[in-house]
């Protein structure tokens, strides 16, 4: 589950339930009107920072924060009664024309019992106070820079991404790189 959280000091508290699988979609088809690939084969590598997945979210849903004061988060076990809020911190894509993996890099935001029990939000919790820790997942989208359905992969929904040897290279090069430069 995707949500945006509004942060007060150490609090959090939910805004809204999201999908995100159309905000990354139409920012894929921004980014291929600027940079056309030569070929059907060619790929097309783009990034969107935590604070510009937020303000395209807010664009979309309309809520009133200030993406400033805000999270988007994943509700990584949201089946289970443990919770675990991951933040989105960074996303790499790599699209082909009809599919994109995607790598998330998160930090995690609250680690406990899910008040309500399972497959419910965790409205409210005070940020953990864990020295910051990068988690990163894999996934992709059924949606390129030529278009698709702009719904998640279909093995586990969102993840098992096939990475082929240029998009792998990528997105790995990409966490080294970030992980030599905080």
């Amino acid at each position: 589950m995707f949500a945006i959280y509004h942060q007060t000091g150490e609090n959090c508290d939910l805004v809204k339930s999201v999908s995100i699988a159309g905000v990354l979609s139409a920012h894929i088809a921004t980014v291929a009107e600027t940079v056309v690939p030569k070929e059907e084969n060619d790929a097309l590598a783009w990034k969107l920072s935590g604070h510009d997945l937020c303000c395209a979210i807010r664009e979309k849903f309309s809520f009133e924060q200030d993406p400033a004061s805000c999270k988007v988060v994943v509700d990584a076990t949201y089946t289970r009664a443990d919770a675990l809020v991951l933040d989105i911190n960074h996303v790499w894509g790599f699209s082909y024309h009809d599919w994109t993996p995607i790598l998330l890099r998160m930090s995690v935001l609250f680690k406990g019992d899910r008040p309500k029990g399972k497959a419910t939000p965790v409205e409210h919790f005070r940020l953990d106070s864990q020295e910051e820790e990068f988690v990163h997942e894999f996934l992709y989208l059924q949606c390129g820079y030529g278009g698709g359905t702009r719904n998640w992969g279909r093995m586990g929904y969102t993840n098992a991404a096939l990475l082929w040897p240029d998009a792998f290279a990528h997105l790995l090069g990409q966490i080294g790189f970030t992980q030599e430069s905080r």
